[in-house]
């Protein structure tokens, strides 16, 4: 899935190009993600205008003045002018192009080239229903209002004098100027790239658990609306989710991203932008090298050492990827698992 041709510059077509089978399994699940909280929460803030603050607070530090610290709550009516607007949404008027639309015809159902492709149509579809929603001018908070907080003048030498282009952001994404459409859009296999305050900063596949998971939520005949106790969305990241990159890295020497206008990366930039001390929240693996590093000394010093954990430690050490610190040419590495490049923000 990785390396395929941006979107927005392909012919494009509609679910009239799919059979009748493939066209209903999309349908299902667009509709099941729809329904979900998480979905109807995200979608009316967008409508809203300004995230309610307990989602700025979950992706940002606070910013003097940011509109959305004193929005505590949706403003009235939003809610219920989402769920009118989702009960409108016809899915044959999504457009993708052709390539995808072609590349998921050919799959069989039930196939894992059928969920990957069917993921990648979602990921597209709730990105263009997102951007709908931002161009509607429905909102109560409008982007005037955020851009006069964002274009005060400030202290440049502050920590936190950058302001995004727009409230809805992911921090790794923000070169809004070269996107299809402005700031409204600020796969063998999936990645996922959080923008949690707290979660990693690199990207991460489902574990296989997960992706079974959000695959028979998609296909479930459940009614809609319905949730499990422990639901597929959103898919956090924990150090079970192995096979970790570097975003730069990915983009720039892996060819893993969703679409090529997302970064811009210049052809003579070669040196990768330095970055912090690497964390044992992006890189899962470290906490393995160091427990390994532990383990030797404890067994120098005649102390015990379990090595059923050991042998844990060092297979996990396998499930590493070249952009990873503590990657090594001589170390046997593991392909990446079948749910471990095309990579969803």
């Amino acid at each position: 899935m990785a390396g395929e041709e941006d979107t927005f510059a392909s012919p494009q077509g509609n679910l009239d190009d799919v059979d009748e089978e493939h066209r209903n399994s999309f349908i299902k699940a667009l509709l099941r993600i729809l329904h979900t909280e998480i979905a109807e929460l995200t979608y009316s803030e967008i409508l809203d205008g300004i995230p309610t603050s307990a989602s700025y607070f979950d992706f940002y530090y606070q910013q003097e003045g940011h509109p959305a610290i004193s929005h505590t709550e949706l403003c009235p009516d939003v809610l219920d002018r989402t769920r009118q607007l989702r009960d409108q949404i016809n899915p044959t008027t999504l457009h993708f192009s052709s390539s995808l639309l072609l590349s998921f015809q050919a799959t069989l159902l039930g196939t894992r080239g059928f969920s990957l492709r069917l993921i990648e149509l979602l990921a597209v579809s709730c990105h263009q229903i997102a951007v709908h929603l931002f161009q509607l001018q429905e909102s109560r908070h409008t982007q005037e209002e955020y851009e006069r907080w964002r274009d005060e003048p400030r202290d440049r030498n502050r920590w936190d004098w950058y302001r995004a282009p727009t409230a809805f952001c992911h921090r790794s994404y923000l070169a809004s100027e070269q996107y299809p459409n402005g700031i409204a859009d600020v796969c063998k296999e999936v990645y996922l790239h959080s923008s949690l305050r707290n979660g990693p900063q690199t990207l991460y596949p489902p574990t296989p658990l997960q992706f079974d998971n959000l695959m028979r939520f998609l296909l479930s005949e459940a009614e809609l609306g319905y949730m499990t106790s422990n639901p597929p969305l959103p898919i956090l990241a924990s150090a079970d989710n192995r096979w970790r990159w570097d975003a730069w890295e990915a983009f720039s020497r892996f060819h893993i991203f969703r679409d090529r206008y997302e970064q811009r990366i210049k052809p003579t930039t070669t040196t990768k932008p330095r970055k912090n001390c690497p964390s044992v929240t992006d890189w899962p693996e470290i906490a393995d090298q160091l427990f390994l590093i532990n383990a030797m000394y404890d067994r120098q010093a005649g102390k015990p050492v379990n090595e059923n954990e050991v042998m844990a430690a060092k297979e996990r050490l396998c499930q590493i990827t070249p952009s990873s610190p503590v990657w090594n040419d001589d170390w046997p590495q593991q392909e990446p698992g079948p749910a471990g490049g095309r990579k969803e923000a």
